[in-house]
């Protein structure tokens, strides 16, 4: 069994309401610092942990540095858990992005779908099974990967993702057994 704490990254600071994705010097508002400083008090009742991890970009990375200063942790920057790509919708408006924008199957140009995402982060929960079992991390990426991995141990479809519970800094609890099957979920906050 495994415990991993799966954290979104607080709020960006993007005024303009840009599509970031994967585009450098997109970090923490003030709010987002302060989501971030809350969920490490809830984590503090639930630790010890033997390590974060943390998705590359820019957001994730400060969010988790948060974390790490207040539980006494490092960081180990994790590629497969980095956010959804949105190849050329970086740098539009979020309106410009198609409804539904993500799907199961790689049907909408330029957007990584739900299979890819699911593939790579469950490929990262695999290893996590056998480096770290029985124990406790964390793990700090972004909305998408992380809702489409909680839909698929929960048993529900990417119809749901739209409105899934998963605000900047919220903090989910997800006790595994197998990479492709979730003991339980339990959103902390």
């Amino acid at each position: 069994m495994l415990t991993i704490y799966l954290i979104r990254h607080g709020e960006v600071h993007n005024p303009k309401g840009i599509i970031y994705g994967h585009l450098p010097g997109y970090g923490l508002s003030h709010k987002g610092r302060e989501q971030l400083v809350q969920a490490a008090g809830l984590l503090e009742e639930q630790g010890p942990f033997q390590a974060l991890y943390v998705s590359p970009l820019q957001r994730a990375q400060e969010s988790a540095q948060i974390l790490g200063e207040h539980l006494g942790l490092g960081l180990s920057t994790e590629p497969l858990i980095v956010e959804t790509g949105v190849g050329g919708y970086q740098g539009q408006l979020f309106s410009a992005l198609p409804r539904p924008y993500m799907t199961e199957e790689a049907t909408v140009p330029g957007i990584e779908c739900a299979a890819s995402i699911r593939r790579r982060f469950l490929s990262w929960v695999r290893a996590m099974l056998e480096r770290h079992a029985g124990g406790q991390l964390i793990a700090v990426s972004h909305r998408d990967p992380i809702a489409v991995s909680l839909l698929y141990w929960m048993g529900m479809g990417l119809d749901e993702l739209p409105e899934f519970p998963l605000e900047p800094g919220g903090v989910y609890q997800v006790r595994l057994e197998t990479a492709d099957r979730a003991a339980q979920v339990e959103a902390l906050g």
